[in-house]
């Protein structure tokens, strides 16, 4: 599927109602919808999940429209779409129903019922309650931490949004404090054991990077490569730190590295230093103000005999990574690496209900190398 959701999906217009009234409210506008069509057409209600969306504020809840639609046209679901700080007509909480639909041959195909519920500053804390009373229960049920604060940094509205879903998807991208962030999710995501599938969407994100230095670096095709390291360095844009550390906690799990210290020069780099066999590698993140956001170049150095050797890999444009072939020592390899949409990285996440081991454990990692710069 494309982008083009948006103009495949017809929308019933959104009214508020009174909570108590929701269930009834969702019920009419399908009573309405069969009541209008034609006598062989029929209304079919669809729903594989319930999604949880939790936003900061109105400003993102508008932000994450798109997303929801691509979302449910691959994946049906019952949406509970939570916005706190928002603004209300009166103090409280107010809530609103409307529904996404494909008008097929035989009649409207129900992709999802959506509820948005907004709390002002004062009732941010009653949202887990209403959630609760809104999902379906015989359905598995996804939240999705669209906010852009660290989730245990709520606190209790994150826990209690947690304890009613089997499946919790966040995004490292734009943390204000990485460091701190990732410390706290990857303690909390340690402590809960195999009780969620739990997803970074950070995670996802690089699997071209990851793909492509897999197939780099592969000891078939560069020997010694990765047991000589000597140092590695990767350049970011703004808001990215999260996303380049989780690449490095990924490269650390996988290849033994233990960490021994570490540093950050606010605004400019993050350093670290890991034991590799019987030598210190250091490792460096190096933010590039005009980059986009996101890992742009990685130099991996490693000694081969009496030469140092580098691989250069860089985002090259048009939607490709691949290797920079003045700066390197290998053979060019380039891979195609498109960037999917928000809402279709949620949806590809909500279909696999297994836990990621290899995420895990660069999770793992990252809280050895988060502690080392606290």
């Amino acid at each position: 599927m494309n982008g083009s959701s948006a103009q495949r999906l017809q929308t019933h217009p959104e009214h508020k109602v009174r909570i108590a009234a929701i269930q009834r409210e969702l019920d009419a506008i399908w009573d309405d919808a069969r009541r209008a069509g034609a006598a062989d057409q029929a209304v079919t209600r669809a729903c594989m999940s319930n999604l949880i969306v939790y936003c900061d504020d109105d400003e993102q809840t508008r932000a994450v429209g798109s997303a929801i639609l691509q979302i449910v046209e691959l994946h049906p679901s019952r949406v509970v779409l939570l916005t706190a700080h928002g603004e209300t007509g009166e103090p409280g909480i107010e809530a609103f129903v409307s529904g996404h639909y494909n008008v097929l041959p035989g009649g409207w195909q129900v992709c999802a019922e959506q509820i948005r519920v907004v709390a002002d500053a004062q009732a941010g804390d009653r949202l887990p309650s209403v959630a609760r009373s809104q999902i379906i229960g015989d359905l598995p049920t996804t939240l999705w931490w669209a906010s852009r604060q660290p989730p245990p940094f709520t606190g209790k509205q994150f826990f209690q949004l947690a304890e009613m879903s089997d499946q919790i998807i966040y995004d490292s991208f734009g943390w204000t404090n990485p460091v701190k962030g990732m410390q706290a999710m990857s303690r909390w995501v340690a402590a809960q054991g195999s009780e969620y599938v739990i997803y970074n969407l950070a995670w996802r994100r690089l699997r071209h990077w990851r793909n492509l230095i897999g197939q780099v670096l592969d000891p078939a095709v560069q020997p010694g490569a990765l047991r000589a390291v000597t140092a590695l360095r990767i350049e970011h844009g703004p808001h990215a730190v999260a996303m380049a550390a989780l690449l490095v906690g990924w490269l650390a799990a996988q290849l033994g590295w233990q960490t021994r210290g570490g540093k950050v020069v606010p605004g400019r780099q993050t350093v670290w230093q890991f034991q590799v066999d019987d030598r210190q590698v250091p490792v460096m993140l190096v933010r590039v103000a005009e980059a986009r956001s996101a890992p742009v170049k990685l130099y991996w150095s490693w000694r081969d005999g009496d030469k140092e050797r580098c691989a250069v890999l860089a985002d090259l444009g048009d939607q490709r990574l691949g290797i920079v072939e003045a700066e390197s020592d290998v053979a060019v390899r380039i891979v195609s690496a498109p960037e999917p949409a928000q809402g279709m990285l949620v949806a590809a996440q909500m279909a696999h209900r297994s836990r990621d081991r290899v995420f895990e454990r660069a999770l793992e990692t990252g809280n050895s190398m988060t502690g080392a710069l606290l």
